[in-house]
């Protein structure tokens, strides 16, 4: 009993999935060629973006409820002029850049290990790092806020900072 029934599913699913797919084939064929394009398309205009912003230096941060305020009154003042800032709000970029270029490039971390994560565009490629474990250091075991600065200028190849408080 319990093998005819498992023959009549599997024989419904033929009868029914085989003609579903060949009736999908069409629009397979229309479809995967557009996305294919529109991707190329899209891979072009980040391509022109890298380039546009050669030399941008990006500091990333996120909302997690214990690191967002010392970021921003401890670390982000303390950050060189050239280093802009891009701060997750959950899933909304909050940037002055065009948030689908900055999807992308977040997307495509290479080195991502968590928040807060450094980004720089050299030529027309982006170089990541993740700042996390040193980060909490400083947060969580009262290490060095120097350093960490120092680290970050390093990574972005600006000047070191003095002794920060």
């Amino acid at each position: 009993m319990r093998k005819l029934k498992d023959i009549s599913i599997i024989i419904a699913i033929i009868i029914i999935g085989i003609p579903l797919f060949i009736l999908a084939i069409p629009f397979m064929i229309a479809i995967i060629p557009i996305g294919h394009f529109q991707r190329k398309k899209f891979e072009k205009k980040y391509a022109v973006f890298l380039n546009k912003n050669n030399g941008k230096n990006f500091f990333c941060y996120n909302n997690r409820k214990n690191s967002k305020q010392y970021i921003e009154d401890d670390i982000i003042p303390n950050l060189n002029d050239g280093i802009e800032i891009l701060y997750l709000n959950g899933r909304k970029i909050e940037s002055e850049y065009n948030s689908e270029f900055i999807s992308e490039a977040l997307y495509g971390l290479k080195h991502y290990n968590k928040f807060p994560h450094l980004m720089k565009i050299r030529n027309g490629k982006l170089i990541d790092k993740s700042i996390n474990n040193p980060f909490y250091g400083v947060l969580n075991m009262n290490k060095s806020k120097s350093e960490l600065l120092n680290k970050i200028n390093e990574f972005f190849e600006l000047d070191k900072i003095k002794n920060v408080a």
